[in-house]
């Protein structure tokens, strides 16, 4: 089987050297300087021409002639122009986006962005002024705890992000929570990846399950969160309890207009408490106050102060396992007014955490 880190490679190279000419290349010329660059020996002229037919498939090369004898194609690029020059500052900052990306749990592969984070330090390591250690001058973070990632097979992503290019099925493997350590078997159509809380949850329509006999659920069984639903079903599953990845030999479509920002899709991946935007009315203490009037919970929300020195906030905003998280994260400094669902989860969810504090543990 090819190495795919070695076939991007390749076709990353040739796009570079069709955006070096203006003019229409032959297969020869191109798959010399092809194996010139990259030190390939023993490189055949056939891959290289299969590599220029895939550019071509994706608009990036067009073949425009053949010469006299009718043997050797001629290739154009389509593309745009790639150039990884940056300025100092530029690096900076990219730096910056790579951390925190790699802080708040969006891993990658290593081959994946090892080039551009390469290119970055050695931009940054080259500026003729000031000569020190990047990074113990910009960093990135939050205030909240941020738990370590759950270890996925960095092959299970290619495998998935292959699928998604090629719009193929899956055979999936998984072990789903709350199924007593029990292995099945997912028949599924990938439709997106979601990076958040540490973790990659891939978003797919699963057609057919296998399961060992006598554990299959029972019917109308409520599924564990970030398992299957059931076939025919979507869902959003945890990269790090894939087991295996194979290729389905089932057809399974592409639902139509599949969008993983919208309410359905976000569903799978969070708890969402209600369809539409609520009401809400917050009371706020001044270190809230200061901190929301800066960095607001929601667009257009509204800040009146209030006799007894302290502030309302009034926004529309979606219920969410999120928004829940911060009022409780908070409940020291906010008093939830309306709406009464809301406010109950968060005296409810106080009161049982008081509980907890009444005495002291024992020893």
């Amino acid at each position: 089987m090819e190495n795919k880190s070695e076939l991007y490679d390749r076709r990353d190279c040739l796009r570079k050297i069709l955006a070096d000419y203006k003019e229409a290349q032959p297969t020869p010329v191109i798959h010399k300087r092809l194996c010139a660059a990259l030190g390939l020996e023993n490189h055949i002229l056939k891959t290289t021409q299969r590599d220029l037919e895939a550019l071509e498939r994706i608009g990036e090369v067009r073949q425009v002639r053949q010469d006299s004898d009718q043997r050797a194609n001629f290739w154009v690029w389509l593309g745009p122009a790639l150039d990884l020059t940056l300025l100092p500052t530029e690096a900076v900052t990219l730096s910056a986006m790579l951390d925190h990306a790699a802080r708040l749990g969006m891993q990658a592969p290593a081959q994946v962005l090892q080039k551009l984070r390469a290119h970055v330090d050695k931009v940054m390591s080259r500026v003729p002024f000031r000569k020190f250690d990047w990074a113990k001058r910009i960093t990135t973070g939050t205030r909240f705890t941020v738990l370590k990632a759950g270890q996925f097979d960095p092959a299970h992503v290619d495998s998935i992000h292959d699928a998604l290019f090629f719009n193929q099925p899956l055979k999936v493997t998984y072990l789903p929570r709350d199924a007593g350590g029990v292995e099945c078997v997912y028949h599924l159509k990938p439709l997106a990846l979601s990076y958040q809380d540490s973790n990659i949850y891939l978003s797919a329509y699963v057609l057919e399950e296998e399961w060992p006999e006598g554990c299959e659920p029972q019917p109308g069984a409520r599924r564990g969160k970030y398992s299957s639903n059931g076939p025919g079903t979507f869902c959003a599953l945890m990269l790090h309890r894939v087991v295996a990845i194979e290729d389905s030999s089932l057809y399974i479509p592409d639902p139509e207009d599949f969008d993983v920002n919208s309410l359905e899709a976000q569903r799978h991946l969070m708890t969402i408490h209600a369809d539409e935007p609520v009401e809400l009315r917050l009371r706020l203490g001044a270190n809230l106050h200061n901190r929301l009037s800066e960095n607001p919970l929601a667009d257009q929300q509204v800040l009146t102060p209030l006799a007894d020195g302290k502030w309302e906030l009034r926004c529309s905003i979606l219920d969410t396992q999120g928004l829940r998280l911060f009022l409780l994260a908070n409940a020291d400094e906010i008093e939830v007014l309306a709406p009464p669902v809301i406010r109950a989860h968060v005296r409810d969810a106080v009161r049982q955490a008081a509980s907890f504090y009444a005495e002291d543990p024992t020893p």
